[in-house]
């Protein structure tokens, strides 16, 4: 078949993950999630939220400890969606 994944080939889940951050901390946030590996893109927006960032992984129990726990646990993260 044309266009579709060989079931040898390894999947990923992405997401897009919407942060909010203390006053201040964009910058210093931006620059740890860019060093991260499950972390493709980094990009700080306008309204209620601070920072959008595309998370890719290899397992789908991995985007939530991705997620919640190493992008959650950022020094001035104060919520993730």
């Amino acid at each position: 078949m044309t266009g579709s994944k060989k079931e040898s080939e390894p999947r990923s889940f992405r997401a897009y993950v919407l942060i909010q951050t203390l006053p201040g901390r964009v910058e210093a946030i931006l620059r740890s999630l860019r060093r991260m590996r499950s972390v493709q893109a980094a990009n700080s927006v306008t309204g209620p939220y601070d920072i959008v960032a595309r998370v890719e992984v290899g397992e789908f129990k991995q985007l939530s400890q991705v997620v919640a726990g190493t992008v959650g646990g950022l020094r001035g993260v104060t919520r993730t969606t």
